[in-house]
């Protein structure tokens, strides 16, 4: 375990501060095929997919049936053989027995499996853990863990990172995000939301000045609870820190980019539609010879019919996301 300290990354006389370190460990090794994990290639898709407290069918509440997990997995297994991502980044896993799952489903089981342990406030197991399946190598597999923090103002869970070797001294460096969702005080959720993003930051700087005998192209996507063209987050300093980069959904028409669609069925949960996962790339990666191209989205999967109706039960609804995914073209 390395333990990484962040000194002055938040005014200690903010009321909403935290002291601690950040732990940076290795996340989970689940599945690590290096004979049948291939090299970058010439592209690369790399999808995001919240797929809504995917757990493993044991244990997993009263309104969670085993025979519904089943089918949730079944689910986001078709999902993603439609997309059909070289790498695929997972919100919202329980652990590593959903990700066997999930990947034992797929068409093509993936060679490279990863997946968090996160902890909660209380030192519990997290159940909204990060996952990655790949096809392509990876290296430099971290968990970024928030637990290591103590205080109102830290945010939940952590990052996961890694990176894929592009060749020719080009490494694509992909953070999966998942901040604090809207749920609570409004302030307490863009400070905790803000913090996580400057920790990102400042850990990509570090990697980039670290290591300069690479060409680092960066790529950062998942659920992130903001949609900076949506009304209510005129005002939101979450993305701050990513100044300088591409916010790669900015300016698409909203049919076209909707992420989390509107769910009917209650008035008091009828919220409007929005892109929260979202993709910001560094600017390098927008120009030659790696560029990455505008975000798709599959929307499909979502029951918007009925806001109550949860993953696995009835015939549609997978996730209250859509998948969304890039492709990274030389």
């Amino acid at each position: 375990m390395f333990v990484l300290s962040l000194p002055g990354l938040l005014a200690a006389e903010e009321p909403l501060s935290f002291t601690g370190k950040l732990r940076v460990e290795l996340p989970h090794l689940l599945q690590l095929d290096k004979a049948a994990a291939r090299p970058a290639g010439d592209s690369l898709r790399v999808c995001s997919y919240n797929v809504e407290h995917f757990g493993d069918g044991i244990l997993d509440g009263t309104n969670v049936t085993p025979r519904m997990a089943e089918k949730h997995i079944r689910g986001v297994a078709a999902q993603l053989d439609e997309i059909n991502p070289d790498i695929v980044v997972l919100q919202e896993v329980e652990n590593a027995l959903a990700l066997r799952k999930l990947n034992d489903a797929m068409r093509s089981p993936y060679p490279v499996a990863f997946i968090t342990r996160f902890q909660s406030f209380r030192g519990a197991e997290e159940k909204l853990n990060i996952a990655v399946l790949s096809r392509v190598r990876v290296g430099g597999m971290r968990e970024l863990d928030f637990n290591g923090f103590k205080g109102r103002g830290r945010p939940p869970r952590g990052v996961l990172s890694f990176f894929v070797d592009l060749g020719d001294g080009r490494r694509l460096l992909i953070y999966g995000v998942h901040l604090k969702s809207n749920f609570g005080d409004r302030v307490k959720n863009e400070f905790q939301r803000l913090a996580a993003v400057k920790i990102l930051r400042a850990d990509a700087d570090e990697m980039v000045a670290r290591h300069p005998r690479y060409e680092w192209e960066i790529l950062v996507l998942g659920d992130t609870n903001v949609d900076p063209e949506d009304k209510q987050f005129e005002k939101d300093p979450t993305f701050r820190p990513l100044r300088g980069w591409v916010d790669l959904w900015r300016g698409r028409p909203l049919a076209e980019r909707t992420t989390l669609p509107t769910r009917r069925g209650d008035p008091a949960l009828e919220f409007p539609p929005v892109t929260f996962d979202r993709f910001f790339a560094s600017t390098n990666l927008t120009a030659a010879p790696w560029r990455v191209a505008p975000p798709q989205v599959l929307q499909r999967g979502v029951d918007t019919k009925n806001v109550f109706t949860l993953p696995g039960q009835g015939d549609v609804h997978v996730s209250d996301h859509y998948p969304a995914w890039v492709d990274v073209e030389r």
